[in-house]
């Protein structure tokens, strides 16, 4: 003990308490004024999150967008968000602590995720759509401001995703409009910077080719944003990829025969550092699955088949890949099944107290120290 109270305070710091995982940072603030400043240091923090990033294909913890009856039992429209560790045999969930919408929805969806700080929005189409940004584990959160576009009364907020921007160290929020509800005439985009706290304009992203829906965004991997859509000039269906870089959408390849219409039959997700594509296919009363991973990224990527999945017997909603290599799928039947990519074996999901999931949303995630400069926090 001796040995070790006498290591250098740049050793300790830096290449000992920047692994820490961040519930420990907080558990650690108590030990001292110098480590309670320490852990609300910007530069500290800094470090801690870059360590984060490095790492964070480590942690496979869950975080899970469920939904539940409500009080008069006419539909599934109480969401909530439950966190699940991977290191759980019991599958036993913890309720996470929500901020509450403006407007009280109780409905919402979660429209990306970057380095422990979850995109939220109201999940209904409107002018007024919601957006707020959460930091789960310190609790503090931030509603986004509105748009200082001028738009048409009819314009609706369709889709909404997030991305980090590791070269400004900047978190960003893009939001697409639709200007005309009936004419489609035009999409407007626009991006919000939590640096600035502000929306701008992006005049060059021809947005206007493509047909978006409601859950349009897709993902965010490696400064890109991913987007189901459809194309004006052949009405089929694409992915498109929008770099932070051009801020131009790109058609994205897709495999040869496949259907991507189908938006509960199809999924775009990170698996091993790469992008892959999930993809179901109805036959009669059987359903398959194919799973093809991207080589490179964006519109210059091609695609390898990896795994198939063959005679399932309710059409399967593909949701995240798990602890590696395990693909969760919610079934039609409302039940949660695990198929093993390494050894082809599929399993029941079962959490304790949840019998059955609807409209689910699950994303792997790490607690992290991100602060969202200047947000307010959950009691």
């Amino acid at each position: 003990m001796e040995k070790n109270s006498n290591l250098p305070q740049e050793l300790l710091e830096y290449n000992i308490l920047i692994r820490l995982p961040y519930k420990s940072l907080v558990c650690f603030k108590c030990v001292c004024k110098h480590w309670h400043a320490l852990f609300n240091d910007p530069i500290f923090l800094s470090h801690h999150l870059s360590n984060f990033i490095k790492n964070h294909n480590t942690c496979h913890n869950l975080l899970l967008r469920l939904s539940f009856p409500t009080i008069f039992g006419d539909g599934w429209d109480n969401y909530k968000l439950f966190l699940l560790s991977a290191t759980d045999d019991n599958y036993s969930p913890v309720q996470t602590l929500m901020p509450k919408f403006n407007m009280l929805s109780t409905k919402f969806q979660i429209c990306g995720h970057c380095n422990g700080i979850l995109c939220l929005s109201t999940e209904y189409w409107s002018r007024s759509k919601e957006i707020l940004l959460y930091n789960p584990a310190t609790r503090e959160f931030r509603c986004l401001p509105d748009s200082n576009m001028r738009l048409r009364p009819s314009s609706i907020a369709l889709s909404v995703g997030m991305g980090y921007d590791l070269v400004t160290d900047d978190y960003k929020v893009m939001r697409i409009w639709r200007g005309d509800m009936y004419l489609f005439r035009t999409n407007c985009v626009e991006e919000y910077s939590l640096s600035t706290d502000a929306w701008t304009m992006l005049n060059n992203t021809n947005a206007g080719h493509f047909i978006f829906d409601a859950d349009a965004f897709a993902m965010f991997f490696k400064r890109t944003y991913y987007w189901w859509a459809f194309s004006r000039e052949d009405r089929s269906s694409v992915i498109l990829a929008l770099n932070m870089e051009d801020e131009v959408f790109q058609r994205v390849p897709l495999p040869q025969n496949i259907d991507i219409s189908e938006r509960d039959g199809r999924s775009l997700v990170v698996w091993n550092d790469s992008i892959s594509l999930i993809c179901c296919t109805c036959d009669g009363l059987a359903t398959s699955i194919d799973i093809w991973v991207m080589d490179g990224s964006g519109a210059e990527g091609s695609w390898t088949r990896k795994r198939s999945i063959k005679d399932l017997t309710h059409e399967p909603k593909p949701l995240v890949f798990w602890k590696g290599n395990e693909l969760l799928m919610e079934m039609s039947c409302g039940k949660i099944k695990s198929y093993d990519v390494d050894d082809g074996k599929i399993e029941d999901v079962v959490i304790k107290g949840i019998p059955n999931w609807h409209s689910s949303q699950a994303v792997n995630y790490a607690a992290s120290a991100v602060s969202l400069k200047g947000g307010d926090y959950l009691i």
